[in-house]
Parts: C-alpha cells; structure tokens; sequence
C-alpha cells in the first residue's frame, strides 16, 4: 500500500507533458501516417535506421520510446540510448558513448536490434555527423539508429541516403482540442470553449506547448478563459496587432511602424506578433487572391525571422512589402 501511494505522489508531482504522455502508439494524437509506419514496423518487428523530421511538440519522442519498447520489451532500459544532439554533438561523444554502446553485448530475440535515438540531430556539427555515418555503416547489424530533427535539410546526404525519412506536421487543432479537454476533465479544470481556442491557436500545432500552457493557467488562476491565457501567455494584444494591419490596409506606414516599434520594445517576440497576424488575417474577409498574397508575406516573414533575421527589420521589411504590394 505504501509503494502505491509512493507511486501515485511520483505521479501527481510529475509536468503534466509527462504524466499525461501516450504510453502506446494508439494514444498518440496527430500524424496518423506517420503513427501508421510504426505499427507496422511493430508488427513486422524490424525497424529501419530512420529520421524523424517536424516541429517541436508533435510527437516524434513519443512515437520513439513506444516503438523502443514494443520491440524492446523487457530489454528497454539495457538495450535503448537517448541522447540529445544539440547538447552532445562533438565528435567526442560519436567516439566515445554512441562507440561503446554499439558494442555492448545484450541478449535480444533474433532480429531484433539495440536502438540509438538521437533528438535534435541537425544540430550536429558536419564532422560529428560524417563520424556517424561511419558508424551507422559498421554497426548496422547490431544498432538502429532514428534521428529526430526540425529540419532534415541539415543532415548530411551520406545519413539521409541510409535511412528511412517519417515526417511529422504540426497537430491540427481540432485532434489537440480532443486531448486537452480530456485532461481538463482528468484534473477537474474549468474552462471555456473561446479560452480553449486561444490556448490552441497559440500552441501552433505544438501538444507541449499547449499541455506546459494548461498547467500553468490552472496552476495560477485555476480556469482556462479568454482572460487568464492571454495573462499567462503573455501574446501582443490582438486589438494592437490588428490595429498595425490596418493601418498597412491603409497605407499609414508611419502608424503601423510606430505600433511595431512599441511592441519590439516592449519585448514582444516578432514570432508571436506573426503568428497573431496570420490569425487575423485567415479570419478576415477580404479577396481571395490578396488573403493569399498577404499570406505569402506573412510566411516569408516567419521564414526569415525563424532563420534568424533581425525582429524589427523583418517586420518593418514587413511592413513595407504590404504597403508596396499595389493590392490596396
């Protein structure tokens, strides 16, 4: 009895992005074709080398340590290594713990093999990597290897000719909405149907980032409404954000310029203001064809501030593009 009550306090103290993670391939929410690929690798029993390439949140860990443990079974903690490239991404670590796991010796059924994940792989250095490739090459029948990337254009040709590419998209809202109401039920949590929404639409198809955001309302204001995520969450106010795009309908690039200007300086994330705008602009209703040109700035502007472009010159770039577009 002590044990149980030991378990359940683990438990009730643990994020709910663990507690509330799928332990089998079934609760997985999102990419069902991708989710498809690994039950059958499940029931055929042999898996691939593979690289997992999608957005943060989407389920690609996940995904991972299930199919490991299907496979793994009781050998799971023996015969499964975890390392996050983006920490460990010297040569050093390719030589020694990725080496010296390949080599060890465990008892598995035949044709079965150890698995190596590796997250944040595109982080490695082109050196790290060309080692690894290497080893992927001497040590194919006793390891797999499955990478988990943002962006698999970073993995050199010699990894990805090798291996199997699964890629994952962002979890529409509606499948997120569906798990987060079940936690909200789990947890006793009040909330309201526009407070949800919100929630969601900020998350941009990310499941942590929702999950990490509902624990944090109910922690602080213990109900999940339009008032309490957007203190939490801290996003520009859209009536701001909406006020800038319209000045840019209207031609006024000072106004709009002064409005970005505050927000940049009042620390606002140029990413978040994007990704208001993209909100604002879909549920708009103006013509097709400009919806779909503003649009296209839009992700040009995400693009570049993703890849690291300066906020403020991005978005007075902005800006300026709209303003000169002729549509207005």
């Amino acid at each position: 009895m002590e044990e149980d009550q030991e378990k359940l306090e683990k438990i009730d103290t643990l994020p709910w992005v663990e507690k509330y993670r799928p332990t089998d391939l079934d609760s997985i929410v999102g990419n069902e074709t991708a989710i498809n690929q690994f039950k059958m690798i499940a029931i055929n029993k042999n898996i691939p080398h593979m690289i997992l390439a999608g957005t943060p949140g989407t389920g690609k860990t996940t995904s991972v340590i299930c199919i490991s443990k299907i496979l793994l079974q009781d050998e799971f903690n023996n015969s499964f290594l975890e390392l996050n490239a983006s920490d460990e991404r010297g040569i050093e670590v390719i030589r020694n713990k990725i080496t010296t796991f390949c080599k060890k010796k465990v008892s598995l059924p035949e044709g079965i093999h150890k698995i190596i994940f590796l997250d944040e792989v595109d982080s490695m250095t082109s050196t790290a990597q060309q080692a690894l490739r290497r080893i992927i090459e001497l040590h194919a029948t006793s390891t797999r290897f499955i990478m988990a990337c943002n962006s698999s254009t970073k993995i050199i040709e010699a990894i990805q000719s090798r291996c199997s590419v699964v890629r994952f998209t962002k979890i529409s809202i509606e499948d997120m909405k569906k798990r987060i109401i079940k936690i909200c039920e789990l947890e006793n949590i009040k909330y309201t149907d526009d407070g949800l929404n919100m929630l969601l639409e900020n998350a941009n198809g990310d499941m942590r980032k929702a999950i990490n955001n509902l624990q944090s309302i109910q922690t602080t204001y213990g109900c999940i409404n339009n008032e309490t995520v957007n203190k939490t969450i801290d996003n520009p106010d859209i009536k701001i954000v909406e006020k800038m795009f319209n000045h840019c309908l209207n031609k006024n690039f000072d106004g709009a310029h002064e409005i970005i200007k505050k927000l940049i300086d009042d620390g606002y994330s140029a990413l978040d203001i994007i990704q208001i705008l993209f909100i604002i602009i879909k549920d708009r209703e103006i013509d097709n064809k400009i919806k779909i040109k503003i649009l296209s700035e839009v992700g040009t502007t995400q693009m570049n501030l993703i890849h690291g472009g300066d906020s403020y010159l991005q978005m007075l770039s902005f800006i300026a593009r709209i303003y000169d577009t002729g549509l207005f």
